[in-house]
């Protein structure tokens, strides 16, 4: 029985989902298709290794992925993606995960779409975000000098032009009567981050770190009557520490709402949430020294 592939690898992020979608998919045009008859493909004794990889038992190491790349069929530009992809996911740290992930966008054609790539390109630098929201509040249309010039820190003529660029791309601004642009997608957000998928968490964090990085620099760079920075320390229950995080999502929604509801902006802040610990967990009594 030879088997085909009824679906692209280059449309997934997740090397599961795609076995998942490719064995489904192979199983309704031949219901002979099967674990052991793969697995015979691949080289291998174990019936239940695909199975356990799908539902992550197991990950996929690189010669194992070699093996599974011949037995999906797969051409020589789809096998580097595929094993990319199973790096990507397994990757350790944002950095690893950046740089399979952009091997994976180098190996697809323009007409292989990867799923979530714009999301990536848009996170990818911090000033997309502050020239768009800067957009909202002033009328501009070629001078990219000027529009470099006006964010805080400033940036290069060519990066502003390649942020228009983006963003025109991706539809979230558009040119308006008179030549200047306007913004279509009035607010953006990332959210708070879940396990959806690995691009997900990868953008959000990436954009997230640069930016709690820049809240540092700020220090440096503006009087503190323009700041508004904070810390506090505190020792809660689980309990307590998840009903923080729903008020803080609802700080969020309300001053999201209040940017909404503003029709004079006149200029870009940035506003940093930042929660985490700076202990292990404890049980219920237990002093230093306990086991």
């Amino acid at each position: 029985m030879k088997t085909r592939n009824p679906i692209s690898v280059f449309s997934y992020t997740d090397y599961r989902k795609f076995l998942l979608d490719y064995y489904q998919a192979q199983k309704a045009a031949n219901p002979v298709f099967s674990y052991r008859f793969f697995a015979r493909k691949a080289g291998t004794s174990s019936v239940g290794l695909y199975k356990d990889i799908v539902e992550g038992r197991l990950a996929l190491g690189r010669v194992m992925t070699a093996k599974f790349s011949r037995a999906l069929g797969l051409t020589k530009r789809e096998a580097d993606y595929f094993e990319n992809m199973v790096f990507f996911n397994e990757a350790g740290s944002i950095e690893e995960q950046k740089r399979f992930f952009e091997r994976m966008l180098a190996l697809c054609e323009p007409h292989d779409r990867v799923i979530d790539a714009d999301r990536y390109e848009y996170y990818s630098r911090w000033y997309y975000s502050a020239v768009l929201h800067l957009l909202m509040i002033v009328r501009w249309s070629n001078d990219y000098s000027a529009l470099a010039s006006m964010l805080e820190p400033a940036i290069q003529p060519q990066e502003a032009r390649k942020a228009i660029e983006v963003l025109e791309r991706l539809s979230f601004i558009r040119r308006g009567e008179g030549g200047c642009y306007e913004v279509t997608s009035p607010t953006i957000t990332t959210g708070r981050l879940t396990n959806n998928t690995s691009v997900q968490i990868m953008n959000v964090m990436d954009f997230q770190r640069v930016m709690s990085d820049m809240g540092k620099e700020a220090l440096d760079r503006f009087p503190a009557k323009e700041l508004d920075m904070s810390t506090l320390t505190l020792a809660v229950s689980e309990k307590t520490w998840r009903s923080i995080k729903e008020e803080i999502t609802g700080l969020r929604r309300r001053v999201k709402a209040m940017a909404e509801r503003d029709d004079r902006p006149d200029r870009v802040y940035q506003l940093n949430y930042q929660l985490f610990p700076l202990s292990k967990p404890t049980g219920p009594g237990q002093v230093k020294g306990e086991a």
